[in-house]
């Protein structure tokens, strides 16, 4: 495996000067960093500092804020193409692969909405999202998330039937282990749909930095060596007070999983 997957970190831009070294990539909030609800001549002057950044960027998360909603009675499909339009442009001008479609509160489904017309509204929202991905040379990674933060796609193997029903190759699937832990999911639901999966998120016990809990990392990795996965994993945790030290030592961690 070694070579195959590259490690990175979910960070915000100002925290990366305190970052260990050693990491290959940077992902950032697309809702935060990139601001697709701000015009070009706002944004202009953030993304030439983000350009600079080092390690480099890859990956977006925290794609979309709660006031962007994708389902329910009162999606505003004009602005939500505006929004991704924007957001997936600038995220290709920095040399982003990879977004992350999680966004719980945005896609959650409104208390009394039909769950049928809502997927129909998932799957519109993730053509858009195909259409300029596509042109921007992104993947779109759909991540199922815990039953505490959303009500729909909170598997893997759901998250693989929403991306089947899209059916676009730029649209593919998310393994993040503390969601898995969240809600007693388990990592071999992977191997349910395994050539869906485009992007990892790490983390261990209490959401914490890999290596200082007792998640099953090391099952997690074993698998992504049994589908010969060759994709990204990037680190998404909370970290105490010695960031720097914190993620030299949880890079060392990863690192020894690979081998």
């Amino acid at each position: 495996m070694a070579g195959r997957i590259e490690i990175g970190i979910c960070l915000a831009p100002e925290r990366v000067p305190a970052l260990s070294p050693g990491y290959d990539y940077l992902e950032l909030g697309l809702s935060t960093a990139l601001s697709p609800l701000e015009d070009d001549a706002a944004f202009a002057t953030r993304g030439t500092a983000l350009q600079t950044l080092r390690p480099q960027v890859r990956a977006f998360n925290v794609f979309a804020p709660r006031t962007l909603r994708l389902t329910g009675d009162h999606v505003d499909w004009e602005q939500v193409e505006t929004y991704v339009r924007r957001g997936f442009r600038r995220a290709g001008d920095l040399g982003g692969e990879v977004v992350v479609f999680g966004s719980g509160a945005s896609r959650s489904v409104p208390e009394g909405f039909s769950r049928a017309i809502a997927w129909g509204q998932l799957v519109r929202f993730l053509n858009i999202c195909a259409n300029h991905a596509a042109q921007n040379g992104l993947v779109v990674a759909i991540e199922p998330l815990n039953k505490g933060e959303s009500n729909i796609l909170n598997t893997y193997p759901e998250a693989v039937r929403l991306a089947r029903d899209v059916a676009r190759d730029e649209v593919r699937v998310l393994a993040d282990i503390y969601h898995f832990m969240q809600d007693g999911e388990p990592l071999d639901d992977i191997l349910e749909g395994p050539e869906w999966l485009a992007h990892v998120h790490l983390a261990d016990t209490g959401r914490r930095w890999p290596g200082s809990g007792t998640y099953p990392l090391e099952r997690l990795f074993d698998i992504l060596r049994d589908i010969d996965y060759r994709g990204r994993a990037s680190i998404e945790c909370s970290w105490g007070d010695d960031f720097t030290g914190e993620s030299a030592r949880s890079l060392r961690f990863l690192k020894a999983l690979l081998r």
